[in-house]
């Protein structure tokens, strides 16, 4: 017979169905229900119930160690199963913050000076940008920036499939169509992370300031106007020295900021990484250390 009403533990519906994502992404290929849950020793009748939010899984033991399997960041897990965020929204922080650990793997190929001077290129380039848009106070509103584009526009659509995409419209000439619906974090970081292909790929030559092209760099260069467009340092370290250090600094600047957690992540990690360090309260400093785990 088939039970009606609402589900007794929808959080816990959600983990699953996040869990099962994750391992479905690292596998690339299909995972059966039963593959999660061996990951707490469920027998299948309890992996059902799981799945139907039957079962609450939130003990702390229980995500510990579906972080550790899967390779989560378990602050990531935690809000997962606490509901404070999505489906969709964790599992593109997990996107990102491993994407942020292979670009990072990428650049650290490279000379360190070589980095460090693409970075202070980038990262000029952008300060630019804030000071023509007169960004004083977070969040940055994308159209602040895009407003300096005029080949680039912005335009709502249906997407299932993706936050964003590039449309080029003529030589030259190009369109980012975004998600229609609240504009969320997720999304903000992706119609950036356009804008930043489109700047750094498409039409480079229009800006003789951001140096040659190195293939090696490229997807780096990306991620630092990305993080420093949404999230600049100076910004970043004077809005922190703020904060409660009874509180968690992520999510605390993810929510000032207006972007993922996982960008905010990629920000500290970066500050600890070319040795600006912060001059806050204690707590906060170690908050910030561990955020390098994030996206390091």
């Amino acid at each position: 017979m088939k039970r009606s009403g609402a589900v007794k533990f929808p959080n816990s519906v959600q983990l699953f169905k996040f869990c099962h994502k994750v391992l479905m992404s690292q596998r690339g290929e299909k995972v059966h229900d039963q593959d999660v849950g061996s990951i707490l020793s469920f027998n299948p009748s309890d992996c059902s119930h799981w799945k139907r939010g039957e079962k609450n899984v939130r003990s702390v033991f229980s995500l510990a160690k579906l972080s550790e399997t899967l390779q989560v960041e378990a602050m990531l897990v935690h809000d997962v199963a606490s509901g404070a965020v999505g489906l969709d929204e964790a599992f593109y922080e997990w996107q990102e913050s491993n994407n942020f650990r292979n670009v990072i793997a990428k650049a650290n190929e490279c000379d360190a000076a070589t980095v460090a001077a693409t970075r202070k290129r980038v990262e000029s380039f952008v300060a630019e940008l804030h000071a023509q848009a007169e960004f004083v106070t977070p969040p940055l509103y994308i159209p602040e920036v895009m407003r300096f584009f005029a080949f680039i526009t912005t335009q709502p659509a249906d997407m299932m499939d993706r936050l964003s995409r590039i449309l080029r419209v003529k030589p030259g000439q190009y369109q980012i169509q975004y998600r229609k619906g609240d504009l969320k974090p997720p999304t903000r970081m992706g119609i950036t992370k356009d804008l930043a292909r489109i700047l750094f790929q498409g039409e480079r030559g229009r800006f003789p300031e951001l140096g040659d092209t190195d293939a090696r760099l490229l997807d780096y260069e990306e991620m630092i106007f990305t993080a420093s467009l949404l999230v600049p340092k100076a910004a970043l370290l004077a809005e922190m020295a703020k904060l409660d250090n009874r509180k968690n600094v992520v999510s605390e600047l993810a929510t000032l900021f207006w972007v993922p957690k996982s960008l905010i992540g990629f920000q500290l990690a970066d500050i600890l990484r070319s040795g600006e360090r912060p001059r806050v309260v204690t707590g906060a400093v170690e908050q910030t250390a561990a955020a390098e785990n994030i996206s390091a």
